[in-house]
């Protein structure tokens, strides 16, 4: 295995250089998994392709696991002293592959798995489509192998609302309608390199969670486009509840929601912005507290009180709930008793 710092190739200058990065935290199987799916894309990929692996942080034991593994992939295995997250760890190879002269890269979740030809299909949209920053596989899940989990993403500026689309056909219509309001998930998105020196790296503030979101409206602002290679897959894990989540991702989930929109929002969408926001958290923090979810629901306030209070980055929600957020919640539930579904039994 080599541990080098990455070096310039000398292949010809018409040939692309990409760099894979994957993030590993404490996950060192499911890592050597993904690896494993990405064997053979070098041989069918027309590019000069780096698989740069970052750990996060992680535990000895994971990275003595990580390490053994590691040594029968033709990887690279660079070490953080601290969890920097999903934007801070990929930031560290976004950094180097633009050092290093690098034309793409391809964030990739160690969650993921690559079906064969995938990485030439994203590599072949962003070399004949000069202005696309962004390109990704279609997402199944991974438990049947078939059902499309993500296709492409829209944002409903009036409702404040996430438009997933998961029908193919449907997707290829809008992507080509609306090229400028199409963002594509984080799960393995291939940048090009130049788009993301024209927007500058993914947002620390947000940690995980609504980066892609962010960075997919910042490449629309400088004239970039994000696309699907609907002809790709890669398979991925997804969650279908929200109860389901652990608890750091229920804190990013609703902190990054609100900074997302609070950054984001058109002039034209932004009347009472805000309340509207903290509307919705209010409401969702009840509903959980009606369905006995009290460890989420009161994350969920948390998260709040921190977006109001400017704490970004990590999550950190292992506190009791802030005097206000209670108060505001308690007061909430008046207003929401008829307007909440109807209680049902935690499983």
């Amino acid at each position: 295995m080599n541990t080098a710092v990455l070096q310039q190739t000398t292949q010809p200058a018409t040939r692309a250089k990409v760099l894979i990065s994957i993030l590993n935290w404490n996950r060192a199987q499911r890592t050597l998994h993904c690896l494993e799916s990405l064997r053979d894309q070098r041989a069918v990929t027309q590019a000069d392709v780096t698989i740069l692996v970052i750990d996060n942080g992680s535990r000895p034991d994971d990275i003595a696991q990580l390490e053994a593994g590691m040594a029968a992939h033709d990887a690279i295995l660079k070490r953080l002293p601290v969890n920097l997250g999903f934007t801070g760890g990929h930031n560290v190879a976004i950094d180097i592959a633009m050092k290093e002269g690098y034309d793409f890269i391809w964030l990739l979740n160690n969650d993921a798995a690559v079906m064969p030809g995938t990485l030439e299909e994203l590599v072949t949209v962003l070399q004949t489509s000069p202005q696309c920053g962004a390109v990704s596989p279609v997402l199944r899940d991974i438990d049947d192998g078939t059902t499309v989990a993500r296709c492409i993403n829209t944002h409903d500026w009036a409702k404040l609302r996430d438009r997933r689309i998961v029908s193919i056909e449907e997707g290829k219509r809008f992507q080509a309608a609306h090229p400028e309001a199409t963002w594509v998930d984080g799960t393995a998105v291939l940048f090009r390199v130049a788009a993301l020196r024209d927007t500058g790296p993914l947002d620390d503030n947000l940690f995980a969670y609504y980066d892609d979101n962010d960075i997919g409206v910042r490449l629309a602002a400088k004239g970039w486009f994000s696309q699907c290679a609907f002809d790709a897959t890669v398979l991925h894990d997804v969650k279908k509840m929200y109860e389901e989540f652990p608890l750091y991702m229920v804190y990013l989930l609703q902190r990054n929601e609100l900074l997302f929109w609070q950054k984001n929002t058109p002039a034209g969408y932004r009347r009472f912005l805000i309340p509207r926001l903290l509307d919705r958290a209010l409401y969702d923090a009840n509903r959980l507290y009606r369905n006995g979810w009290t460890k989420q629901a009161d994350t969920t306030l948390i998260a709040v009180s921190d977006f109001f209070n400017r704490k970004f980055g990590g999550p950190s929600y292992d506190r009791k709930v802030p005097l206000l957020m209670r108060a505001a919640c308690a007061i909430s539930a008046l207003y929401y008793r008829k307007k909440l579904p109807p209680q049902r039994q935690r499983p």
